[in-house]
């Protein structure tokens, strides 16, 4: 009877997956923003400041807080540009913070961008993680043409090997390119991108259905730093790095992340921190702070590694708040106010009656 008197809003979801939700406007556009959501708004976007010194994080939060929904949003504003698809959450800031307000709308009229290179999963390798990552956002952006040398060097160095120690393979690539060997060499020392992903094309062809990894023996660090380098030539100040579901990765491979692995995220915040107006940032989203995932039985330079990792991020916490539950209630949860307000005059009229 009153199903079209009250309703739910249709594009509330309880599930938000960066990765496959970045270009999808209704998600970003239908963000309901709370006075705890605004606070991590104003953290993140005063770290682009040129000055800032702070750009490591790790969100914690419990499953149905709206983690990665909030950083869904932030990312996409630091990157799309468009002032109407963000017409909601600049209302709020507004109401709750003027100056913060005026720092948004000029970076959003601004030149700044920063790229997002988002990370989904729970792969054993970090490394492997973190680079196949930004390998993607290039390929998103159509900028595969800066993909780091690394690719290109080990592409090359797979088929020196082959030449030298598996003949039967060596031929056999010849077979499946276009051109000779030598000239295919050439192109892969030329940064040619369609060299390389013929190469990727037909590496699994070659080795019984392999996946072809250029990053074994990667730097990640100095890699994204390269990256990072030749983006400001296509217009991006730096990129924003997020680890969704970091949690996932902790629940599923702490125990087994190498000392490297955990080097890896020690250097890659300290980087960030230092990074200056060639942006890097950080962000691992997780359920409980790293700690509540050390186990006793990890060996004391696993223990002291992670407890050092988790020493390098600025942690941000989104509490039980039961204000900001009626916050996102009230936004979700709506009715044909006429018809309400009748009833209610209706019963007033009733009652005034009997009296």
């Amino acid at each position: 009877m009153f199903k079209d008197k009250i309703w739910v809003e249709k594009s509330f979801q309880t599930s938000v997956n960066i990765a496959y939700d970045l270009n999808n406007e209704d998600k970003i556009r239908d963000f309901i923003p709370t006075a705890a959501s605004i606070d991590v708004v104003e953290d993140i976007l005063l770290s682009t400041s040129t000055g800032a010194a702070n750009r490591a994080r790790i969100l914690i939060g419990a499953y149905g807080k709206g983690k990665s929904h909030i950083m869904l949003m932030l990312v996409s504003l630091l990157f799309k540009k468009g002032k109407t698809l963000f017409k909601g959450v600049l209302d709020k800031i507004k109401e709750h913070n003027s100056q913060l307000y005026d720092y948004a709308v000029d970076y959003i009229e601004s030149d700044k961008k920063l790229l997002p290179v988002v990370i989904n999963g729970s792969s054993v390798s970090l490394t492997q993680s973190f680079l196949n990552a930004l390998q993607q956002a290039l390929k998103n952006e159509n900028l595969l043409n800066i993909m780091p040398e690394t690719n290109f060097k080990s592409a090359i160095a797979t088929i020196e090997l082959w030449k030298d120690f598996y003949p039967d393979t060596y031929q056999e690539l010849e077979r499946q390119i276009d051109v000779s060997i030598d000239e295919f060499v050439i192109q892969l020392k030329e940064f040619d991108v369609l060299a390389y992903e013929k190469f990727s094309e037909v590496f699994p062809r070659l080795t019984s259905g392999s996946v072809f990894n250029p990053f074994v023996n990667a730097n990640v660090v100095e890699l994204y730093e390269n990256v990072v380098d030749k983006l400001r030539n296509y217009g991006f100040d730096g990129v924003y790095v997020i680890y969704d579901e970091f949690s996932k990765y902790l629940e599923a491979s702490i125990a087994d992340t190498t000392i490297g692995d955990i080097k890896l995220l020690q250097d890659f915040a300290e980087k960030c921190d230092r990074s200056g107006d060639k942006q890097m940032h950080l962000m691992l989203i997780s359920h409980k702070d790293i700690s509540n995932y050390i186990d006793n039985k990890l060996p004391k330079e696993k223990v002291d590694g992670w407890r050092g990792v988790s020493g390098r991020f600025k942690h941000i916490n989104l509490h039980n708040n039961f204000s900001q539950m009626y916050e996102i209630i009230y936004a979700v949860i709506k009715k044909d106010r006429l018809f309400w307000e009748i009833g209610s005059m209706c019963r007033k009229t009733k009652n005034d009656s009997i009296i």
